[in-house]
């Protein structure tokens, strides 16, 4: 009984090595335009990022390090999720979902 257990477990565990189907030429092209996209969008938030030089090796920076390290983190975080949004949603290349109908432009009402 422990040798069918155990043979058991080997396969199940093995069976999450099995090759997945890959992915089309079409799909493919969509996670490129996703990633392009993304990645303009990181380098025009951190034009002012990539310009500071690294302060390694300083036992006390002269600029608040930590503050650049939240900003660039955060920034990577925004282009991953815009990735993973996109491919989730899709891009906003395709048509709008209403039919041929005019968008309603947003405006206050006034009693």
């Amino acid at each position: 009984m422990m040798k069918f257990l155990m043979a058991v477990l080997a396969c199940g565990a093995l069976a999450a090595c099995a090759p997945v189907q890959p992915e089309s030429q079409a799909q493919q092209a969509d996670d490129a335009a996703c990633t392009a996209q993304a990645d303009a969008a990181y380098n025009a938030s951190t034009l002012d990022e990539q310009a500071r030089p690294s302060q390694n090796g300083l036992l006390y920076g002269a600029m608040p390090t930590h503050v650049f390290d939240g900003e660039k983190l955060g920034a990577e975080h925004d282009r991953q999720s815009q990735i993973s949004d996109c491919e989730r949603n899709g891009g906003n290349s395709g048509p709008d979902g209403l039919n041929g109908a005019p968008a309603v432009v947003p405006h206050i009402i006034n009693p």
